[in-house]
């Protein structure tokens, strides 16, 4: 996973995380219990760990799919890709 920063002034922030790390048991989890807390849906752990494991999935067809993409009005950028 890449996620990268860029501000309107000009620097830019790169960040790499192992797919590995990021998308794991452990995610599912924490994901599932903020999830119940935060908002209404009935999210079970196997139906979270099910999305991780689907987007560990498409990680490894779609090389570079971009999940986030957003650019404020004052210019600053952020990019999030599998």
């Amino acid at each position: 996973m890449k996620i990268v920063v860029r501000e309107e002034s000009g620097k830019k922030i790169n960040i790499v995380l192992p797919t590995g790390m990021v998308l794991n048991r452990l995610t599912a989890w924490f994901a599932c219990k903020a999830i119940r807390k935060h908002s209404d849906l009935k999210i079970t752990r196997k139906q979270a760990l099910r999305f991780i494991k689907e987007l560990r999935r498409c990680k490894r067809r779609h090389r570079g799919w971009k999940l986030v993409e957003v650019e404020s009005s004052d210019g600053d950028y952020v990019e999030i890709k599998l």
